[in-house]
């Protein structure tokens, strides 16, 4: 009886302990910290890294070119204040410059990179767009080798875009290329890659080409979501594929398309890597992006500052713009829950 007395008594001893250590390093935090502030705390420490990330990789890198913007660079590797002189110059050259290397008397070289990136979403959203969605459309009608042709237009974006834009490029090659003849055939000049606007016309059937299969395997997904049923009642309606489309289809994967006509607007200003490797920027297919990374590429003071206005202005002009077309497109279907 004693050494089970002797064996509770250090049982309660060792409780009393806890409990002590526990009052001792606040360890016991329901005592002490209401509901409310633990969800604080928990939402704090999940944010912690995506906003230490933002400030690290973009806002301690871009301050630098904020200031950049407003500044004049020396040889010497020296700044000074220059105020708004370099956004007055930038809309200087795209007005009176006489600078013309493309053949056109009323385009300066200024206003081809313009065109040339303003292309970009024109192309994406009037002609990838629709032909990813019909694509699309017809390939969830489980017609013959679906699958097959859904890897057929994904291929592209699983090749690293080095190989992919040198075959493409070699396609139209005038010793052994097998799609030269055609393309002489309906118009083009000899030198596909180097005359403007045929230069940068071949960009862009390589980006539309490219860039089907990263759609159609968002809009097949958006596609495939919707509820039989909404099919069926088409169909005992007397709905042909032509109002399927339209009426049931367009309206329940508009989030989707609004998103892809958010990232074709985006392109105007992030894409320079496609031009730089078929090209290399001749035949005048500079872009705005390629203009400013070629600019940061020389290690110029002078060429920072301006690209640094370049990006600065051009993202305070289009961003809104994005945004607004956002805003109103999402208000043409609103409600799509299924």
């Amino acid at each position: 009886m004693s050494d089970i007395s002797i064996e509770n008594n250090k049982t309660e001893n060792n409780q009393k302990d806890k409990s002590s250590r526990r009052k001792f390093f606040n360890f016991d935090s329901k005592k002490h910290l209401s509901k409310k502030t633990r969800d604080y705390i928990f939402i704090i420490i999940m944010l912690l890294y995506p906003v230490l990330q933002f400030v690290i990789t973009w806002a301690f890198v871009n301050i630098n070119s904020l200031m950049h913007a407003f500044q004049y660079g020396r040889i010497d590797g020296t700044y000074e204040w220059a105020g708004f002189d370099q956004f007055v110059k930038i809309f200087d050259d795209l007005f009176n410059s006489q600078l013309n290397t493309t053949g056109v008397s009323w385009l300066n070289n200024t206003s081809v990179i313009l065109l040339n990136s303003l292309g970009f979403a024109v192309i994406t959203i009037f002609i990838s767009l629709p032909l990813s969605l019909l694509f699309s459309y017809f390939l969830s009608k489980k017609m013959p080798l679906a699958n097959v042709f859904r890897a057929i237009f994904f291929l592209p974006n699983i090749i690293p875009v080095v190989a992919l834009t040198f075959a493409f490029a070699m396609g139209f090659d005038s010793t052994y290329g097998y799609l030269y003849e055609f393309m002489r055939m309906i118009g083009f000049s000899d030198n596909f890659f180097s005359v403007w606007p045929t230069s940068q016309i071949m960009v862009y059937i390589y980006c539309i080409w490219a860039g089907l299969g990263y759609n159609i395997i968002l809009l097949s997904g958006a596609i495939g979501r919707i509820p039989k049923e909404l099919f069926e009642s088409a169909k005992l309606d007397h709905a042909g594929y032509f109002k399927e489309f339209f009426h049931v289809v367009i309206p329940c994967i508009w989030p989707t398309i609004v998103t892809l006509v958010i990232l074709g607007m985006t392109n105007v200003l992030t894409l320079y890597l496609q031009p730089l490797l078929l090209t290399n920027g001749e035949g005048n297919t500079y872009t705005i992006s390629l203009d400013i990374f070629l600019a940061t590429a020389s290690y110029s003071p002078a060429q920072y500052c301006s690209a640094a206005a370049k990006g600065l202005l051009c993202s305070a002009i289009w961003a809104p713009v994005i945004m607004l077309v956002r805003h109103f497109m999402s208000k043409k279907y609103q409600g799509v829950d299924y």
